[in-house]
């Protein structure tokens, strides 16, 4: 397992990162953590195949942020004012009420705080940026070193204001300087919209218990939580916002005074900035914590704000308190929601632009819908997700009535499109309907993009990424800066949102048609239901139909990108109001018929039978163990050539099951060879077959060794280096192979006849040998190349080379394993390749293909027999910096993981490295599959 050790540095150097962007939820566990590296067969056979299809494109890393520093400053209520009169004699500040900061320079109040009983005195001073204290003249410097002191240089009162029935109790305040924003003293944004959606707001007032702190009392600001109820439940004291006290806080409130602020904190950009809603102008009768409170809405003052703004000659226009303009303006102040950053991996954006790099790189799975110029019933509103990299899924509703002829990625400058083949959308779905409200989009060509699986179990994760359209400045982490060039252009959005049990979306539908909305008929076996109470700025994230809610799950030993659902309804991603989507599992029969042909399964490559078996291990039997083969018949797990029924079963293209690995086949009663004349017994299958039991105890000893030293047993005890005595008696050492008896080397034929000649000595176990590693050099006995190699081509490029006597076994030099199984491979292996002729190798994960798309790949050339193709990994998040090159017979080996952990795991050489371009990562490496070649390997041991 010391390979391991060996293949960190080696793999920096070819596949170095150069960051982990595309920021997601981290990779959940959904009981797969622990799955073994999945198998693969010769062509799909299964629907569910996604992680093992794509396996080259898993995530490898998933690396959380680092703790932020506490802000040295409370920022939560940055916005609050204290407004005071100053009394004569002694010039004492008598503090009257509480305001909001709105613009740099103007304080949003009541009318009842700028006019007072006694006189004509105004108020004359303002002071802002107490912390956690309300900040009046209790406050100093001790308590916040961030305290701003302003004279008032203006008054505006609403117009209409009367007194005595406190109705259009509203006023603005200008102060007689600018104040410097900073994260003690920002102003505070405006909700102006009509329609106040929000269920649950902040009542922000001070406390009625004094707070002592440096010697003095000092009032605390107190956030409390209100939820909004109908106006007629406040109807006999007031006729604003209704508000009532959520009665689970402990029994602590404010002072419940006029021009207490009503806020709601809206998320952007991972931080959060408080809009106001309304000022307090009435409440219930209930003592020191009245249950009810009536707020009178700044919305229906929006036009006379605008005017009293300008009456100021401030530089406010009616678009500074836009959402989106507001909360940019002071984004770089704010506080950030930790919660939302530290559950995420990957790079988040700091500036827009980054936002568009996020998107064209690693976004390409959803796709725009096209459809010609002109066309009747174009959606542009839809979206659709590769669920392959030819198939992809959509909303019904967006492919009908009239079918798209092209998707195209969404990319501002280089936007690509791609033809459709064939659109099939669900045969019960109904226009205008919500069941069955799924389509499959099928291209023309193959396209290179890292697809998102469907996920086909009922088991959710407890959060998702809801995919919708927002706009992109709203989507980076801007911390304390501010990004200049912000760019207001629409972007996908991304946000986190829980799933939801299903009475949530239910009884918020069941809401909704109380109000006489029409409301589609959604189900719970058909829909998901997602949402968080943390509501978003406007434009932050919209409904975008059929837009992929997905996350990333741990599975066999990677993190893979898995489609749940299809977005279908819900304004805002399910921030604040919950979102429904299309389920993905409870439509995976039909999938998988329209999507998963059988019949288009190819020949297997070297193969005259008619049809290819559909192959089914079950990794829990074992030699010995009872079983029911593909045919129902009952039976038992018996070594392949004491079963006289495997040829058949392999040729009739049903079902196969495999007991563990393919050398071990279920086999009905009856078709067990029993009293039949045994076979001779060929000693050299037999050391072939035992390979695992043969060497445990050097595995052991070798573990052993590694305990005491990592440098000295971290050694490739089964790699060879294949060498050749050049001119000046200097060894050279082009290509390797891999030892698989005590005398035998299998490496490519290329790499024996490399230098015209047969090599004359073999150097085994000298890769990552320490001082102390006892390596070997023993002289070449024999090559055999096989008869029909042709080195033009490539075919049967296979070699044996034959050591001139026996080596003895020890922990630093010993036989490992063929893979010996026809029909799958393991799905990740690792590709050992000699360094520059040293005795170093540098480690690469590989990955096989199915035989038809290999042949797809290929186009002009021709996958020949003994064959197959692999893709190097090329995993989702990182920067590929070069493609390696490498030599022929560069080992492909997998290792057989087992639950012992005192114990090195066994080896098996699953290919070795034929041929192949290097200009690319894409480009596809032809190997020589050594399974295939199983026989004649036996048959050439001598």
């Amino acid at each position: 397992m010391m390979w391991l050790k060996l293949a960190v540095p080696c793999l920096l150097l070819s596949i170095s990162p150069f960051c982990d962007g595309y920021s997601t939820l981290f990779p959940a566990d959904l009981g797969l953590a622990e799955e073994d590296v999945p198998f693969m067969p010769r062509e799909r056979d299964e629907f569910d195949d996604c992680h093992i299809h794509y396996a080259r494109y898993a995530r490898t890393e998933a690396e959380s942020l680092d703790p932020f520093e506490p802000y040295p400053e409370p920022r939560e209520n940055s916005h609050v004012a204290a407004i005071g009169v100053t009394r004569k004699p002694g010039n004492t500040i008598e503090w009257l009420c509480m305001g909001t900061l709105i613009w740099e320079n103007v304080v949003l109040t009541t009318a009842h705080c700028t006019v007072l009983e006694e006189g004509n005195a105004n108020p004359d001073v303002v002071r802002l940026g107490g912390g956690y204290y309300f900040p009046d003249s209790a406050i100093t410097a001790a308590d916040s070193e961030h305290v701003i002191e302003r004279k008032v240089s203006a008054i505006v009162r609403h117009p209409e204001f009367d007194p005595i029935t406190g109705a259009n109790d509203i006023a603005v305040v200008k102060l007689d300087e600018l104040v410097r924003v900073n994260p003690s003293v920002a102003p505070v944004c405006l909700w102006l919209y009509t329609e106040i959606p929000f269920s649950r707001m902040e009542s922000v007032g001070r406390s009625r218990l004094q707070a002592v702190r440096n010697g003095s009392p000092k009032a605390e600001i107190i956030n409390e939580v209100y939820f909004q109820r109908n106006k007629n439940k406040c109807a006999s004291f007031g006729t604003g916002v209704c508000m009532e006290r959520n009665r689970t806080i402990a029994n602590e409130c404010s002072t419940a005074a006029r021009g207490d602020i009503l806020q709601r904190r809206l998320v952007h950009n991972f931080a959060t900035s408080p809009f106001l809603i309304g000022l307090l102008t009435s409440h219930s009768p209930g003592g020191q914590c009245p249950t009810l409170r009536s707020y009178a809405p700044v919305n229906q003052y929006r036009d006379w704000l605008i005017e009293a703004m300008q009456q100021l000659e401030t530089l406010a226009t009616r678009s500074s308190f836009h959402p989106v303009a507001c909360a940019l303006r002071y984004a770089h102040v704010r506080p950030r929601v930790e919660g939302l950053l530290y559950e995420r991996i990957g790079d988040v954006p700091r500036f827009a632009a980054g936002v568009a790099g996020d998107e064209s790189r690693y976004m390409t799975y959803i796709v725009q819908l096209a459809w010609p110029q002109g066309s009747a019933n174009a959606r542009n509103d839809c979206v659709a997700t590769y669920v392959d990299q030819r198939t992809l899924l959509t909303l019904a509703e967006c492919v009908l009535p009239t079918s798209p002829t092209s998707v195209r990625t969404k990319d501002r400058y280089r936007s690509e499109s791609f033809e459709i083949a064939d659109v099939v959308a669900h045969p019960k779905y109904s226009p205008g309907s919500s069941r069955n409200n799924i389509a499959v989009i099928k291209l023309k060509s193959r396209v290179e993009v890292v697809p998102a699986c469907p996920w086909l179990l009922p088991t959710l994760p407890d959060r998702v990424d809801y995919t919708g359209i927002g706009r992109m400045n709203l989507q980076n982490f801007l911390g304390d800066t501010q990004d200049p060039s912000s760019e207001s252009i629409p972007s996908f959005a991304m946000p986190a949102v829980t799933t939801q049990p299903w009475q949530l979306c239910g009884n918020f539908l069941a809401n909704l048609a109380a109000r006489n909305q029409s409301v589609p008929e959604f189900t719970e076996d058909e829909h998901l239901c997602f949402g968080d109470e943390q509501w978003q700025v406007p434009d932050g994230c919209s409904l975008l139909k059929g837009a992929p809610v997905m996350r990333y799950i741990v599975r066999s030993g990677g993190f893979v990108k898995y489609l749940f659902g299809l977005s279908l309804a819900g304004k805002f991603c399910g921030l604040g109001l919950p979102s429904v989507a299309v389920a993905i599992a409870p439509h995976a029969d039909w999938l998988r018929s329209v999507i998963l042909n059988p019949a288009s399964s190819a020949l297997q490559a070297g193969s005259t039978k008619g049809s290819s078996p559909l192959i089914f291990i079950n990794p829990d039997l074992k030699r010995s163990d009872e079983c029911t083969d593909g045919r129902g018949s009952l039976g038992i797990c018996v070594p392949h050539e004491e079963c006289t029924s495997t040829r058949e079963q392999l040729g009739s293209g049903g079902r196969v099951t495999l007991c563990t690995n393919g050398s071990i086949i279920c086999c009905a009663w009856g078709d067990i060879a029993r009293g039949q004349p045994s076979q001779p017994v060929n000693p050299v299958q037999v050391e072939l077959d035992s390979c695992e039991e043969r060497y445990q105890a050097v595995r052991e000893e070798r573990f052993l060794g590694l305990q005491e030293s990592e440098d000295d047993y971290g050694n490739l005890a089964s790699v060879a280096e294949i060498g050749w005595v050049m001119s000046g008696g200097k060894i050279s050492f082009p290509c390797s192979g891999f030892l698989i008896t005590l005398r035998t080397i299998v490496t490519t034929a290329r790499c024996a006849e490399s230098n015209g000649r047969k090599p004359t000595v073999a150097r085994i176990g000298s890769v990552g040998a320490g001082q102390r590693t006892n390596y070997l050099l023993p002289p070449i006995r024999k090559v055999t190349v096989h008869d029909d190699y042709d080195e033009t081509n490539g075919l049967h490029n296979i070699a044996l080379i034959t050591l001139s006597e026996l080596i003895v076994a020890t922990p630093f030099v010993f036989p490992s394993c063929l893979w010996k199984n026809q029909t799958h491979l393991p799905a990740g292996a690792l590709l050992l390749s000699l360094w520059d002729n040293e005795p170093r190798i540098t480690t690469h994960s590989v990955h096989p293909m199915y035989y038809s798309e290999c042949r797809e790949r290929l186009e002009d050339s021709e996958l020949l027999d003994g064959q197959i193709c692999m893709l190097r990994a090329a995993p989702e998040t990182k920067f590929i910096v070069s493609t390696p090159c490498f030599t022929t017979g560069s080992i492909i080996m997998w290792e057989n993981t087992t639950a012992n952990p005192e114990i090195i795991d066994a080896q098996h050489l699953v290919a070795l490295h034929s041929h192949g371009d290097c200009r690319e990562n894409d480009d596809v490496l032809l190997t020589i599959r050594v399974s295939d070649y199983y026989d004649w390997i036996v048959s050439n041991i001598k």
